[in-house]
């Protein structure tokens, strides 16, 4: 469920999504960019004030950030970025305090997924992929009477965005120009946004609401020019797609998309652009074969339904297999696995997970599903402790975050530790994330230490930031001698007992938020009723109406 932030913005909600909730990447649905063993919960509102008025060190200019290399299908890695606290905080500040310029991003029509308050995860953005029925719906309406379907997307999106291109979104190129030494708030959030790269004006970090909010602001303005000459389209993230009645109408589109790029900085990707003639199907054929394959009585989905066994699931996923060699999307597995995860019996359990295990090490992007099905199924993963250990050293190897972190995850959540020679090979790979997880074991701490100084002796802040989240949580446990930096970041996060990495702990800030939350609630209770009039019955007539 969600609830749009309109002119009665609750802007508390807001800041709390902005730090609590979207601070790390953490927008998909069900399961996270991040293994949920990282938290940002403890981020609050006012940690982020705190931090925002700190001074900052001499001749610093930016921050770099931590780098989590996220495994694609084609095994090519897509790099998020965890912001570093301080350039982070006081750009989620100046989004929260210039809210009544930006919340514009609410209300594009033309975008699937645009910043909303979503009520159950606290969430100001939630990648959730559409389900089916309601995907095909709006290509039903968007289509009737159009002979063409027009699909593109923007060439390395996030990476390619012009931090200039933030005010020239706000009020106008000429405008952003003329005002280019002003400290209105459109600079100030360029300002901000290249502080938590380097200060460099070319890319903004992948994963925090921040830098969704920002590229929707851009995009936002390049729909408004396709919106005003007619063309009937929708974006997600950075996917158009649009129907045209004439061949010449699809040409023109893209045309007039890229134009509207240019001015941006912005390039569409040529590779993905197709002109398609309808009718035609509204699902790739892998994705029609896979549901083919289904047994059919999940079709019907009831309660009473037999569950899928364990053959069932295999033979499932043997013929995913057979598809994922023979096209070149990669995300068959993937999806495969995520149809039957939730209709398993008991018996077939451990069948899938011995065999995702075995997939896995080929293709990291199932290790989040294996670690759900293991909870799921109540199965300790020390049954797996030796295939574990194996993907993540090849993982090490490999340079890849996530086949490091989402392992390290399981083994942490289920109180399983690495081989020594892991642990070893996740140091040497120099990787934050997956090096702060091992971190959480306690059986490493020299080791971790000791590669800790060998970054701290460096007079290179930005090397420093790159491990800001191990160097911190090293901070917090005290195995740091000393701050590693000058600017009481550190000493702040501290104070109020921020942990990256909190298990079940609890702060007073977060208490004081849910104080906070809790008194919203009331008084927005108490206006509803106070609002509400109930007319008494009137014993004369003549008597005006009385109300409770």
């Amino acid at each position: 469920m969600s609830q749009i932030l309109g002119d009665t913005d609750d802007k508390r909600s807001l800041y709390e999504a902005l730090t609590r909730y979207n601070y790390f990447p953490n927008q998909r649905a069900n399961i996270g960019e991040l293994p949920p063993s990282l938290d940002t919960r403890q981020f609050t509102p006012e940690v982020a004030e705190a931090i925002s008025k700190l001074e900052e060190s001499n001749g610093r200019s930016g921050y770099d950030l931590v780098e989590y290399k996220a495994t694609r299908y084609n095994n090519v890695p897509r790099v998020l970025g965890l912001v570093h606290p301080r350039a982070y905080s006081s750009l989620a500040k100046c989004i929260h305090d210039n809210w009544g310029e930006l919340k514009c991003v609410t209300e594009n029509e033309n975008s699937i997924i645009k910043p909303e308050f979503h009520q159950s995860e606290k969430r100001l953005v939630v990648m959730n992929y559409e389900e089916p029925f309601v995907k095909i719906s709006r290509s039903h309406t968007s289509s009737f009477a159009k002979r063409f379907r027009v699909h593109t997307d923007i060439a390395n999106c996030f990476n390619s965005i012009y931090s200039h291109s933030i005010a020239w979104a706000a009020v106008g190129v000429k405008e952003a120009k003329a005002q280019q030494k002003s400290k209105e708030w459109f600079n100030r959030l360029d300002t901000y946004q290249r502080k938590t790269k380097r200060n460099e004006t070319q890319g903004i970090p992948i994963g925090s609401a921040a830098s969704s909010i920002v590229s929707e602001l851009i995009l936002g303005k390049v729909d408004e020019s396709l919106k005003d000459k007619g063309y009937e389209f929708h974006r997600y993230i950075d996917d158009y797609t649009c129907y045209c009645v004439t061949s010449e109408d699809a040409q023109n589109f893209i045309q007039d998309l890229a134009n509207s790029l240019a001015i941006f900085k912005l390039t569409l990707n040529l590779k993905k652009t197709s002109i398609i003639e309808l009718p035609a199907a509204f699902e790739d054929e892998w994705v029609l074969d896979l549901k083919s394959a289904l047994p059919s009585r999940l079709g019907n989905a009831g309660e009473n339904e037999p569950k899928i066994s364990a053959d069932e699931a295999l033979t499932f996923l043997n013929k995913a297999i057979g598809i994922n060699k023979s096209t070149p999307d990669g995300s068959v597995l993937k999806y495969a696995t995520s149809l039957i995860i939730n209709y398993l019996d008991e018996n077939a359990d451990i069948s899938l997970l011995e065999a995702l295990l075995n997939l896995a090490w080929h293709y990291p992007v199932l290790l989040p599903l294996f670690d759900k099905l293991l909870e799921k199924a109540e199965i300790n993963a020390g049954v797996f402790e030796q295939q574990l250990n194996v993907i993540i050293q090849e993982n090490a190897d490999k340079f890849r975050s996530d086949g490091m972190s989402w392992p390290l995850h399981t083994m942490l959540t289920n109180n399983v530790i690495p081989k020594k020679e892991t642990a070893e090979k996740v140091i040497a790979s120099g990787d934050c994330v997956a090096i702060t997880l091992l971190l959480e074991m306690h059986d490493f701490n020299a080791m971790i230490v000791e590669f800790a100084n060998t970054i701290i002796a460096g007079d290179d802040n930005y090397e420093k930031d790159s491990y800001w989240l191990l160097l911190y949580q090293l901070y917090l446990k005290d195995l740091l001698i000393d701050e590693p930096y000058t600017d009481k970041v550190f000493r702040c996060l501290k104070k109020h007992k921020v942990n990256f990495i909190p298990r079940n702990t609890k702060t007073k800030a977060e208490i004081n938020c849910d104080k906070i939350q809790s008194e919203m609630t009331s008084n927005a209770l108490k206006t509803v009723f106070s609002e509400m009039t109930i007319p008494a019955v009137n014993k004369n007539p003549d008597e005006d109406s009385a109300v409770f």
